[in-house]
């Protein structure tokens, strides 16, 4: 009887060793007091692990709500930007493409000096003059005139730019004249084309302007003022008035105001007369001056046929 005891608590000690050999050897070597302190703590771990997840799941999570637009569509706010560029690029141009583009120069145009040149007439100019100074006439066309485009000096020293229309065959003779009348400082008051002033002739010699081409006859006469071809310049006017002989010994004196102007032995400024530089550039180009002729004066007046 104690016999078999024995047998039976030999067999359970030895199945004991190797239960406690195999549980060592499924724990990689260690105890089972070790395997148990290792167990004991997992629990710890495994939290951490969970924590760092979590923390990871919703870092992810602010980063999708927050920064989706630049993480995850970078292509689409490019898209936008460059959309948006494309549109203020489609407006700036909309806007250029608007704006009246600036008259092209004349292929025909002669620039005899920065500022000074001439040209045939341009729509623009011709639009301005048609029905004032130009009408349909069969003695002069529109392709026979040119427009000259000059600097010159006002009467407080200022450098101003003046226009003036005259026939094709003397407008290299005006810019070359007027050009030296500038760069010597000779005053003129106003340059400005008649048709400023109405295609009037008296307005434009009341305010001292001084102009080429008006299509008009001679004042008291039906024959066609050398104005009417743009053929000849009335210069600083108002100074230089026009005048004519009645056969009662007395004198008519335009503009009207000009009279104190009519001796022309009286020292005045603007005087024109042989010993004026304006007279002696106009002679030089073949020009006639009114102060020479018998039957009338006309101190302004300077044509060339």
């Amino acid at each position: 009887m104690k016999k078999n005891i024995f047998k039976e608590l030999a067999l359970l000690l030895g199945l004991i060793v190797v239960v406690a050999i195999a549980a060592r050897v499924m724990a990689r070597g260690e105890t089972l007091e070790e395997y148990g302190k290792k167990k004991a703590t997992e629990p710890e771990a495994s939290v951490v692990a969970s924590s760092e997840a979590s923390s990871a799941e919703i870092a992810t999570s602010d980063m999708s709500s927050a920064d989706v637009s630049s993480f995850e569509s970078p292509g689409e706010s490019a898209i936008e930007a460059s959309s948006a560029a494309t549109e203020d690029s489609s407006l700036s141009a909309s806007a250029v493409s608007t704006e009246p583009e600036a008259p092209a120069n004349s292929p025909e145009r002669v620039t005899y000096m920065d500022n000074f040149y001439y040209e045939p007439l341009s729509d623009e100019v011709i639009a301005r003059i048609t029905g004032i100074s130009y009408v349909e006439n069969d003695n002069i066309s529109l392709e026979d005139l040119r427009y000259c485009s000059l600097l010159y000096n006002d009467f407080e020293g200022n450098t101003q730019t003046g226009e003036m229309i005259c026939n094709k065959k003397i407008a290299e003779d005006v810019i070359e004249i007027f050009c030296e009348l500038y760069q010597n400082g000779y005053q003129i008051e106003k340059i400005k084309l008649i048709d400023e002033f109405g295609g009037d002739d008296t307005a434009s010699m009341e305010a001292n302007n001084t102009s080429c081409f008006n299509y008009r006859v001679v004042d008291g006469t039906t024959r066609l003022s050398n104005h009417a071809y743009g053929l000849a310049i009335d210069l600083n006017p108002f100074y230089n008035p026009y005048i004519t002989y009645n056969n009662d010994g007395t004198t008519k004196v335009s503009p009207e105001g000009s009279r104190q102007y009519e001796d022309r032995t009286a020292a005045f400024p603007y005087k024109i007369d042989e010993n004026d530089l304006a007279y002696k550039l106009f002679k030089e180009h073949g020009f006639s001056w009114g102060g020479n002729w018998n039957s009338v004066k006309d101190y302004q007046h300077f044509e060339k046929k």
